[in-house]
């Protein structure tokens, strides 16, 4: 019996484990203001992980979500890409990038749809993937379905996360800070 439990047990933390993703190489950079940033491509691992984004856990864990605000997206999902472009020297990034995770968590939104890269100041990546994306503030956070843009949030919330994301997740009338 002891080892029917034991294997398990074994078999179900392998699982959760390989459910976990690994964070993507990136090599901090010093930013102009002498602040150590993420550059590059990265995933929420990185920032849950890297001695220099301590506040993302911070922030994550201090943000409830109501479930009924899950329930009620999940419907919307199929098809749904989403790109982030944020600096980890960013206040605003600082802010919305751990709620904006956990609002992913709660609607148990596929982390293999969510494409991150963490500007410079100049709002710029190594692989030049903001090229054509019109990035600039940070963070945005741009919505795919079916390969089309559908909309996006930029910098800050125009009525509160919540309630800016699931307009867009809905195909709802959205205009972003800047529009």
């Amino acid at each position: 019996m002891k080892k029917v439990v034991f294997t398990s047990l074994s078999i179900l933390l392998i699982s959760c484990v390989a459910k976990q993703q690994k964070p993507l190489a990136t090599q901090p950079v010093q930013a102009s203001s002498g602040e150590m940033i993420l550059l590059g491509k990265i995933n929420r691992t990185n920032l849950q992980t890297s001695t220099y984004t301590l506040w993302f856990n911070q922030e994550y864990d201090k943000y409830s979500v109501d479930p009924q605000w899950a329930k009620n997206l999940k419907a919307h999902l199929k098809g749904l890409e989403i790109k982030v472009f944020m600096g980890t020297w960013c206040e605003d990034s600082r802010r919305e990038i751990p709620h904006f995770f956990k609002l992913l968590h709660c609607l148990e939104f596929d982390q293999k749809h969510v494409e991150m890269y963490a500007m410079s100041e100049e709002k710029t990546t190594p692989e030049n993937s903001e090229k054509g994306m019109e990035i600039y503030n940070v963070p945005t956070i741009i919505f795919f379905r079916n390969g089309y843009e559908i909309n996006r949030f930029v910098e800050f919330p125009v009525n509160n996360l919540e309630s800016d994301i699931a307009k867009i997740i809905k195909g709802e009338a959205y205009t972003h800070s800047y529009e």
